[in-house]
C-alpha cells in the first residue's frame, strides 16, 4: 500500500451511530434533503411563523408567512440558498442550511448561527468548513461564487496538495492560504502507518492510535497561525473557507478554536465536530480504504467526541484554557479576541 494513499483517506469519516442534523442548542433547523428541497424541522411544540429570503438580511418579513406545524418544505434551485427567518412571540431566529448542498465536498458546512456563552450567534455565511476541494463541479464553483468566499485556508500536507489541488472558479478571484497543520513523515503518521499495514490490528487499537494522534495535534498549534491571521485580515463581507482532505480532524480542530474564541462552549463544539460523522460516511468504501478490513477503516474513517476531547484536554492541563494558549502560541490577545467576535458574531 502506498503512503500516498494513506495520507489522501486518513482524514475521513462515517457515521458510527445515528447522527442527528442539528445541534442540540438549536429550536428549529433546516435541512437540505436533495439539490432542490429544503425541509425545516423544529425541536417543540412552538407555533414558529417562517419568513423566507435569499440572505440573512434579505428576509420578506412583510409577505404571508408559513406556519411551521411539524415539518415545511420549500422547494429551491441547486445552486441557490434560501435563509429563514422564524418568529413565536417577543423570539426571532434566523437560520439556514448548515450543511450546504455541494455535490462532491459532503462535508461543506457553513459556522452560522451557532449560539455562544454570551448570548451572540455566530454570523451565517462568514466561515466555512469542508474537505477536499479538488473535484468541485460547475454547480460547486457557482456556489463558491455565491457564497462569495474569498479566502481559502488549506491544512492539508504536499502530498495530498499535489494529489488533489484545489480547484476555484476562472472568473472569480479566491486567495489561497497554505498551512501544513500534520507534515507526512511526522511519528503519528508513521504510526497510523503500522497500524494500516498490520493486518491483525483490532478496532480498539485503531481508536486509541487516532486518539493520540489528536493528543499530539496541539504540538503544531503554531500552524494555526496563517489561518488566524487571515480571519483577522479578511475584508468585510469576505466569506473565508477551511479546509483538509475530508475536512474532520485538522479542519475539527480549526473549527473548534475559533469557535472558542467566538464564546461557543465546550459542549456546542464537540457537537458541532461530530456532524462530520452524517456527511462523510460513503468515504469508507471509497479508494484505498476499500482495501483495509471493514471495522478497521470504519474506525479510521470516523470522528469520536473522544478525539477533540482528548485535544481540549490537553490544551486546558498545559494551558488553562484554549484562549490562554492561543495568545501564549499565536498571540490572539483579548484585544484581537474582541475583534473577532464583533467580526464573526451578531
Amino acid at each position: 500500500m502506498k503512503k500516498i494513499y494513506i495520507i489522501s483517506f486518513l482524514f475521513l469519516s462515517i457515521t458510527t451511530i445515528a447522527q442527528e442534523v442539528n445541534l442540540s442548542s438549536e429550536k428549529l433547523w433546516a435541512e437540505r434533503t436533495s439539490a432542490t428541497k429544503y425541509v425545516i424541522r423544529k425541536n417543540d411544540k412552538t407555533k414558529w411563523k417562517i419568513f423566507i429570503g435569499t440572505n440573512p438580511q434579505k428576509i420578506d418579513w412583510k409577505s404571508t408567512p408559513k406556519k411551521l406545524n411539524d415539518s415545511l418544505v420549500f422547494e429551491v434551485l441547486p445552486t441557490d440558498r434560501l435563509f429563514f427567518g422564524a418568529i413565536y412571540k417577543n423570539d426571532t431566529i434566523i437560520f439556514s442550511e448548515r450543511r450546504l448542498w455541494v455535490e462532491n465536498a459532503p462535508n461543506f458546512r457553513d459556522l452560522g448561527g451557532i449560539k455562544t456563552n454570551n448570548g451572540k450567534t455566530v454570523a451565517w455565511g462568514k466561515l466555512f468548513r469542508c474537505g477536499d476541494m479538488g473535484k468541485f463541479t460547475a454547480n460547486d464553483l457557482t456556489i463558491l461564487k455565491k457564497e462569495n468566499i474569498r479566502k481559502v485556508i488549506d491544512f492539508r500536507n504536499e502530498q495530498e496538495v499535489k494529489q488533489s489541488p484545489d480547484i476555484y472558479p476562472s472568473d472569480f478571484e479566491v486567495n489561497r492560504v497554505w498551512t501544513s497543520i500534520s507534515p507526512s513523515n511526522g511519528d503519528a503518521m508513521k504510526k497510523i502507518y503500522t497500524l494500516i499495514g498490520n493486518p491483525k490490528t483490532t478496532p480498539a487499537e485503531a481508536e486509541s492510535v487516532l486518539e493520540e494522534f489528536y493528543t499530539i495535534m496541539p504540538d503544531n498549534i503554531k500552524n494555526y497561525a496563517p489561518f488566524f491571521e487571515t480571519l483577522l485580515n479578511s475584508k468585510q463581507g469576505e466569506a473565508s473557507l477551511f479546509h483538509c482532505t475530508a475536512g474532520k480532524d485538522r479542519t475539527g480542530l480549526g473549527s473548534a478554536l475559533i469557535l472558542s474564541v467566538l464564546g461557543v462552549s465546550e459542549e456546542i463544539i464537540i457537537e458541532e465536530y461530530y456532524l462530520s460523522n452524517r456527511y462523510t460516511q460513503y468515504l469508507a468504501k471509497a479508494g484505498m480504504m476499500s482495501q483495509l478490513k471493514p471495522e478497521i477503516a470504519k474506525v479510521l474513517a470516523g470522528v469520536e467526541p473522544k478525539y477533540i476531547q482528548s485535544t481540549l484536554n490537553k490544551i486546558k492541563a498545559k494551558y488553562s484554557s484554549v484562549q490562554k494558549m492561543l495568545e501564549i502560541e499565536l498571540g490572539i490577545d483579548e484585544t484581537k479576541r474582541q475583534y473577532l467576535i464583533q467580526k464573526y458574531t451578531y
